[in-house]
């Protein structure tokens, strides 16, 4: 059984979401105590608007199942119980369909955007490469991929896609007149800084300075895009010189705290200060927001500029979720038959001994040519009752999803 449970942007304001950010080291550490209630696999997908993870359960799920892979989940983040009201549970075709319109940007804060693609391929990297990822969550993954190629290719759904970096930047050229009067600051140097550098570059901006902790990171950065590039232990002294700060890390700590933009605010003659801050768990402490003349906008506060845009691609959606409906039946019949297979062997299994016993017996009163044909035929006869057999278990099953007529089948067919 597919499983899944969850938090997200829906279901859940940022200051719940980044109690549950997951890093590798964080997935390596958790998985395996989930591995010990009975999961055969999972997948855990960390991004700044959702913590979800995708397991497979060896037996039929309960809700008491559920509860248990939560609750872990709580203690292990040593979180408040109460934030368990804010998590969403799904299961099999539910939990298929959920995990399609994610990989596919339907279910994105911002419709359609590509990231996710590859925050959900980095996923399945780290659960392949950790052994985490069992041949159930494989076949999921790669089909929830090769439906979200399917999206982007056959629909518009993409086009004009609004990412959570072009909003940010959209958000500060709303509270700031002149954008390209202000020099900016870019901490962080990975993906989600480049896009934010590029839509600054289409807005005209000029003046800009990259840092980051791997001081190579931010050198590559800035030469690509003629940047200046500072040290990360200039961050505090910057902030005077700065008027838009965009941050992208990954860091689990506040980068900014009150005191030290306090301090900066002082140096600039109390200059308004903008900060844009794109990371989960955010970088800008929530006490710098009430200084005056600073103002946070976190991830949570871009929803005005995403709605905007979504109204121009919402025709796109129904087509994108056809496609998705199809694949969805596709793989649950698919992991239908799976469960099947056990039963099919033991079918086969059992005939085949009962064959062999009965021409053993047979044998020992004939000479080699009739064994041979007795064989021959006895084979024959086999085959064509385990075909007929596999057929009406499908029938009888609906192709393994009648759950009680599969255990009852496979009882019938064990082996003594």
């Amino acid at each position: 059984m597919i499983g899944l449970i969850g938090l997200n942007h829906k279901s859940a304001p940022i200051d719940i979401r980044e109690k549950f950010v997951f890093c590798e080291e964080d997935i390596r550490r958790f998985v395996p105590q989930l591995l010990t209630q009975g999961i055969a696999g999972a997948v855990v997908v960390s991004t700044c608007n959702r913590t979800e993870i995708y397991f497979e359960l060896k037996e039929h799920a309960s809700t008491a199942d559920f509860e248990q892979i939560i609750t872990t989940l709580i203690q292990y983040r040593k979180a408040n119980a109460e934030v368990k009201a804010h998590f969403y549970h799904m299961k099999n075709e539910e939990a298929v369909k959920h995990l399609f319109r994610v990989v596919s940007g339907l279910d994105s804060m911002a419709l359609g955007e590509y990231q996710i693609v590859g925050q959900i391929k980095e996923a399945f990297s780290i659960s392949q490469s950790n052994q985490h990822c069992s041949s159930i969550l494989y076949k999921l993954f790669n089909e929830a991929l090769k439906t979200g190629k399917d999206i982007r290719t056959n629909t518009a759904l993409n086009k004009g896609a609004v990412s959570m970096s072009y909003a940010g930047v959209e958000l500060a050229g709303q509270k700031l007149q002149n954008l390209t009067s202000h020099p900016v600051l870019l901490v962080g140097a990975g993906q989600t800084s480049e896009l934010t550098l590029l839509n600054l570059i289409k807005k005209e901006c000029t003046q800009f300075t990259v840092i980051n902790r791997t001081q190579e990171k931010a050198c590559e950065l800035a030469e690509k895009y003629h940047c200046k590039v500072a040290n990360f232990d200039q961050l505090e002294e910057l902030l005077r010189t700065n008027d838009i700060i965009i941050t992208s890390t990954a860091s689990k700590k506040p980068l900014y705290t009150e005191e030290m933009v306090t301090r900066a605010m002082k140096e600039r003659n109390n200059q308004p200060l903008l900060f844009i801050d794109l990371s989960v768990p955010r970088n800008v402490a929530n006490e710098v927001g009430a200084i005056e003349n600073v103002h946070v906008y976190d991830v949570d506060a871009l929803n005005g500029v995403i709605d905007d845009n979504l109204e121009r691609r919402k025709g796109e959606i129904s087509h994108a979720e056809r496609i998705i409906e199809e694949s969805v039946l596709e793989f649950t019949q698919w992991q239908s038959i799976q469960v099947l297979v056990p039963t099919f062997q033991n079918i086969s299994t059992r005939f085949q001994e009962i064959n062999k016993t009965m021409l053993d017996s047979y044998v020992k009163s004939q000479n080699e040519a009739d064994h041979e044909k007795a064989a021959a035929y006895g084979e024959l006869i086999t085959k064509k009752f385990i075909g007929l057999m596999i057929e009406n278990v499908k029938t009888v099953t609906n192709n393994g999803q009648e759950q009680e007529y599969v255990l009852m089948l496979n009882k019938l067919f064990a082996q003594n």
